[in-house]
């Protein structure tokens, strides 16, 4: 479960969309012996739901203003000491709805051409299938949109040092900033937020062959106590990421990305109404992943592993907290780039995952499990095949009209999933982009806790624009 309440980098909103930033995190060193540099793009969108939900009529139409920044540069005129950051901020026009993120935010030392000291919050490549399948298990996500989750950045020291072909990474932090949800807020006795994405507990339990009623209460503790949890990770990598082969292996001990839920359930006596009181929670787990890849001019593929071993965490008397279960997930991963096809560039991009436990179970202060659950699954998806293509249509007034399209197919809830967003540049700066995302499963009465299920009527269509700088 996505939580919105602990926020110190961002506030509610539903999503911003921005290609993935070219400026801090793909570079090594960034600003040293460089100028500075700032680059960005401003987006307005407008996206319509293309059905009703009744409890939350507002949520069918939006509107969207944002604006992403990435800098980058050297402190002082220094020749070893650089900063970077990626940053985003959005406005959907409404109280309450704008949000200021960070993504990135560090500074960096240089120490001779292969070892570099970073400091802040800095994003780094863990884990291909991680990346790939937008898992969230090594870094943690901006999710106010569940289709556009946004990686970011682990916050702490960073060491990495380079020789030849071979790379060494080590991260050490005090504190953890777990992926950010929807806005979470009690209203009328219900856990609601201002986002069709949000998985909203039941209301109903049935309590000795009555239907009790469940009336919800946030509390939220100390930011300290959520913040103050240290960790640590390494990852070796030999190889270039973009030519010839390459192996690299991770290991972390690091608090849980996504927070852990805890409640507490005090029966009204008289009433057929159970009071809950719902607490966010942290716990650890290790991960340990691998890569093994090879790239060509034209092809580039790789086969990942990933293990991830959540520690259990006992609740006080009278409470119930979640039990996440051990993860295996394995991923096949190829992009293709054929010869130019009548004279355009195309990028074909295949992939398998398959994740192999993953499951939530509601535990008592003894160990047991407990009769009511209030989420079952940690990942979208679990057995899916995806396809992709993106690629240049045609031209008007010689200016590119592309297609970015991208479908799974989920055979472990028997759902599918279908994206594509077509954008026309009549200028360098500036793109016009319309787009539409499709879920849809096969039988509704089967597996309805399930990703695809449990958001089938979010189907949308969105239009806008964007300017780059």
């Amino acid at each position: 479960m996505t939580w919105g309440l602990f926020a110190p980098l961002s506030v509610s909103a539903q999503s911003v969309k921005a290609p993935a930033p070219t400026g801090t995190s793909s570079r090594k060193n960034p600003g040293l012996a460089s100028p500075h540099h700032l680059s960005g793009q401003l987006r307005f969108e407008s996206m319509q739901y293309l059905s009703t939900v009744p409890e939350s009529p507002d949520l069918t139409r939006s509107q969207l203003l944002s604006v992403r920044a990435q800098l980058q540069g050297p402190v002082a005129g220094s020749e070893w000491l650089a900063y970077g950051g990626d940053f985003a901020a959005g406005t959907f026009f409404k109280r309450g709805l704008n949000q200021f993120v960070v993504h990135e935010l560090f500074l960096n030392a240089g120490f001779g051409s292969d070892t570099s000291l970073s400091a802040g919050r800095k994003k780094a490549s863990w884990s291909e299938m991680d990346e790939r399948w937008q898992l969230g298990l090594w870094q943690p996500h901006f999710a106010m949109d569940s289709l556009r989750p946004e990686s970011q950045g682990l916050t702490g020291v960073f060491l990495e040092h380079r020789h030849g072909r071979f790379e060494i990474l080590g991260f050490a932090t005090p504190i953890f900033i777990p992926t950010m949800g929807p806005e979470i807020r009690e209203e009328n006795g219900s856990l609601v937020s201002d986002s069709r994405w949000y998985r909203q507990p039941s209301s109903r339990y049935d309590f000795n062959n009555r239907i009790n009623s469940l009336v919800y209460r946030l509390d939220v503790p100390e930011a300290e106590k959520l913040v103050g949890n240290p960790g640590s990770a390494l990852r070796v990598r030999w190889g270039d990421r973009d030519r010839g082969p390459r192996v690299a292996a991770a290991w972390g001990y690091k608090p849980v990305n996504e927070l852990l839920l805890k409640r507490a359930n005090f029966k009204v006596v008289d009433q057929d109404r159970f009071d809950v009181t719902v607490s966010p929670d942290v716990t650890y787990h290790e991960l340990v992943s691998a890569d093994l890849g090879y790239a060509t001019e034209r092809v580039d593929v790789s086969l990942s592993h990933l293990a991830d071993l959540p520690r259990e965490k006992r609740p006080a008397a009278d409470w119930v907290v979640q039990r996440i279960d051990p993860l295996s997930a394995t991923s096949f991963q190829m992009d293709i780039r054929p010869p130019r096809i009548l004279s355009r560039q195309v990028l074909l991009q295949l992939g398998y995952l398959k994740v192999q436990g993953g499951g939530i179970t509601d535990i008592t202060a003894e160990g047991w499990s407990d009769d009511f659950n209030m989420f079952d699954q940690r990942v979208k998806f679990t057995d899916v095949l995806s396809i992709g293509l993106q690629t240049e249509i045609t031209r008007f007034k010689g200016r590119p009209l592309t297609v970015q399209w991208r479908s799974l197919y989920d055979r472990a809830q028997k759902g599918s999933l279908f994206s594509a967003e077509f954008t026309y540049s009549p200028a360098k700066e500036w793109a016009l982009m319309a787009g539409a995302d499709v879920l849809g499963v096969e039988d509704d009465s089967f597996r309805p806790s399930g990703f695809l299920n449990q958001f089938r009527a979010n189907d949308r269509v969105y239009g806008g624009m964007t300017y780059v700088f």
